[in-house]
């Protein structure tokens, strides 16, 4: 009787995956890679390397998919995939080392694309110096155990299946015997590129399409796209519908800067217009079928997905929620569901980092591969963020087929001068801006007590106007909130919002806030970006003029009053900002209160905001903080040349290095901009992994999810308040509380 061979599988069953055969699995790699190659160019980087090496990408790309998991067919990882547990073995990725010598010269390859696909290949997963301590006797020992005896001469597993589907695919004849093994594979791999510029770009546009392919190939998911279906008339159309449904008007015509930015959309464009000019629309008419939008914070991000998916559909959208933890999650083959979203929302740390080589930063440059890549609000960037995004459109223009656009209401000097020698061309899409000279505010210095502010909130609410508080802290806001809701009457309402809520209520919370439902919102510096928001009374913590300009935009924002009324916390403490800009900055609004030029038009604002940028300690803060970052960049990369350049940066050293191994270095160049982990809480979790369909299970994770800073996340690793499972990190009951009106708040000590 014969007895039915097993097929090698890929992938286990598990909670929101299913076990797939190691054919499927490559099956949905070729399925993506025939979804990216519906509309990408590769013959850029054909062209690009032409001068020393002559490649077909594309073909190189096909041959990754089909050959990377082949390490897979040893018993040991059949076993675990099986079911087993606690077996150990040698990774998969080094032992498809054991296989590429027989097919790559069955595929007649020449040395150097060998030796590109041999580095891919190995190190599609984990990090170069950690393979560099294997034991080579013991990897040749797998070799003989797991796969020539346990699988190859066992005859209990389904061989030619994957046989004839290589052939089909690659159009090469192939037997899995002994005799193809390849036991001193390894010889190749400290093989290094020489230096060879053209030899590391293939190799970095390489492993991360691979990675990304393969990721999204693990999520299981076939209906998606790729690239944004919609023509560019197809999205005026949809702009023109929102803009009338949302300011409920007849007539709707494109502003001039929104007709500039339209005619450009294959440009690098600069766009620098005030707050309210239209920016955003102009953004959209930026037109691309794939579209990367970057905003300075984490709370503007998700607002500014609520708009995304009214103009464009929820299925074209992806937010990338947590930050630096992108590079090192385990989650980071669900995070690939949004990277394959034609218009991806991220913060601007989320892309930057990839300029400092973490474990698989190749798949954030693969990802953003001839896409239009957006930076709203330029000016909030610190010297230290804008320094890095030079380097990173430095190199990306260069050798990711990409194009930019800055937005910003205005543009230090001191920026400028750097943007302009980087050599890069950009269109100055509003070089003779007229500033509006309505939408007036009244500025008020309010002493920083509680008395004050409660007085300030409840004339203000007895007025019939309502209010907005902004607090520099998450801490702040739900301290303020609190006393608030104590002291006013029972029959106001209170509403609260900052970053830690579930994806679903911080959604809810947005529509609120945007039709003003309650009497009082108190929230953090997010709303100052992104969000359309208009209260007559905005009362706001100190902090640098470029954000308190910001957040004057949310006062009489749609002109409706003679002048808003702006009150600014007379405090200049040490928080998220820096103390010396905070000092500056209310010194100036003390000068123009005392010269009774209170009321500020939005022309006024941006006349101040350009002394703000010309005051002596704002340019010396502005020098010293370039000057550290740079210095700490050399640092990084041992690099001793005066001019920094971002290619350089990304080719000094061979690219699977990677360059930074923690978060603390790379964490000295954000500061400000910290880290965040994604959770889910325990109740939800057990909610949702009973559930059946595991197809749709990724939305309902995101929209239970929530964001905590590090700080939190480690307090409650220290008290065991934490567990994961299949790469979901999962706070245990009785260790925090959570409720829809103040959010996430930890148990522990």
């Amino acid at each position: 009787m014969d007895i039915k061979k097993k097929s090698i599988l890929a992938k286990s069953q598990k909670i929101n995956q299913n076990k797939e055969t190691l054919v499927e699995h490559i099956d949905s790699l070729l399925f993506v890679l025939k979804k990216i190659l519906s509309d990408s160019d590769f013959e850029y980087v054909d062209k690009k390397t032409i001068d020393e090496i002559v490649i077909n990408f594309e073909k190189l790309l096909r041959i990754s998919c089909v050959l990377h998991d082949l390490g897979k067919i040893n018993i040991k990882m059949q076993e675990t995939l099986e079911g087993k547990e606690n077996i150990k073995g040698q990774r998969h990725n080094i032992l498809t080392g054991a296989f590429l010598k027989f097919i790559f010269k069955k595929l007649d390859l020449e040395e150097e694309q060998q030796l590109i696909l041999f580095k891919v290949l190995l190190l599609h997963h984990g990090s170069y110096n950690y393979y560099l301590d294997l034991n080579r006797a013991k990897i040749e020992e797998s070799i003989y155990h797991d796969i020539e005896e346990a699988i190859l001469e066992a005859d209990i597993y389904n061989l030619d299946e994957i046989e004839s589907y290589i052939n089909e695919k690659l159009n090469i004849d192939i037997k899995f015997r002994r005799d193809i093994l390849d036991y001193d594979f390894m010889d190749k791999f400290n093989e290094d590129f020489k230096g060879v510029r053209e030899y590391q770009y293939i190799y970095i546009l390489l492993k991360g399409f691979l990675n990304l392919i393969d990721h999204l190939a693990s999520t299981q998911i076939k209906d998606f796209e790729y690239y944004l279906a919609y023509k560019k008339e197809d999205i005026d159309n949809k702009l023109i519908e929102h803009i009338r449904e949302k300011n409920k008007l007849m007539n709707v015509e494109f502003k001039p800067v929104q007709q500039v930015v339209g005619e450009h959309s294959k440009e690098n464009v600069l766009t620098q217009a005030f707050t309210g000019s239209g920016k955003t629309v102009a953004d959209y008419r930026w037109y691309s079928n794939r579209k990367i939008f970057l905003v300075p914070n984490k709370i503007s991000a998700e607002s500014f997905y609520n708009d995304a998916i009214d103009i464009l559909g929820v299925d074209n959208v992806g937010i990338l929620h947590g930050d630096i933890s992108l590079y090192v999650s385990p989650e980071e083959k669900y995070l690939s569901r949004n990277f394959a979203k034609p218009y991806i929302i991220a913060t601007i740390d989320q892309l930057l980092l990839a300029m400092f080589k973490y474990p698989g930063y190749e798949k954030i440059f693969a990802s953003i591969y001839g896409a239009n890549i957006t930076v709203d609000e330029v000016h909030l960037l610190d010297p230290r963020m804008y320094l890095i995004l030079l380097y990173f459109i430095e190199f990306s223009t260069e050798y990711l087929n990409a194009n930019f656009h800055l937005m910003t209401a205005t543009l230090p000097k001191v920026y400028k001068e750097r943007l302009d020698n980087l050599g890069v061309s950009f269109i100055e899409s509003n070089i003779d801006e007229e500033v509006e000279e309505n939408k007036k505010v009244r500025v008020n210095i309010l002493k920083n007590d509680r008395k004050s502010i409660f007085k300030v909130v409840e004339e203000s609410i007895n007025k019939g106007y309502k209010v907005l508080i902004v607090k520099n802290t998450v801490k702040e806001a739900m301290n303020t909130f609190e006393f608030i809701k104590e002291s006013l009457d029972k029959n106001k309402e209170v509403n609260l919002l900052h970053s830690r809520y579930k994806f679903e209520d911080k959604c809810q919370k947005y529509k609120d806030i945007l039709t003003q439902s309650g009497d009082v919102w108190v929230s953090t510096q997010g709303v100052e970006i992104s969000l359309d928001l208009d209260f007559p009374v905005v009362i706001s913590d100190n902090a640098p003029m470029e954000s308190i300009i910001q957040r004057m935009g949310r006062c009489n924002r749609h002109n409706t009053l003679d002048s808003g009324e702006f009150y600014i916390i007379d405090e200049d403490k040490d928080d998220v900002y820096d103390q010396g800009l905070k000092k500056i900055t209310l010194k100036m609004f003390k000068q123009l209160k005392k010269s009774k030029n209170e009321v500020l038009s939005m022309k006024d604002r941006k006349v101040l905001l350009d002394c703000y940028y010309e005051e002596k300690e704002v340019k010396a803060y502005f020098e010293k903080e370039f000057t550290e970052a740079s210095k700490i960049i050399k640092g990084i990369f041992d690099i001793r040349e005066d001019n920094l350049n971002g290619k350089d940066i990304i080719f000094k050293y061979e690219p699977y290095l990677n360059i930074v191994d923690n978060k603390k270095e790379a964490g000295k160049l954000f500061r400000g901009n910290s880290e965040s982990i994604r959770v889910i809480l325990e109740r939800d979790f057990e909610l949702l992994r009973n559930k059946p369909d595991k197809s749709k299970l990724y939305r309902e994770y995101q929209l239970n999810s929530i964001q905590v800073p590090n700080s939190i996340y480690y307090k409650l690793k220290k008290s065991e308040g934490i567990y994961l499972v299949d790469g979901y990190i999962v706070v245990r009951e009785g260790f925090y509380s959570y409720s829809s009106e103040i959010g996430f708040k930890v148990n522990c000590k």
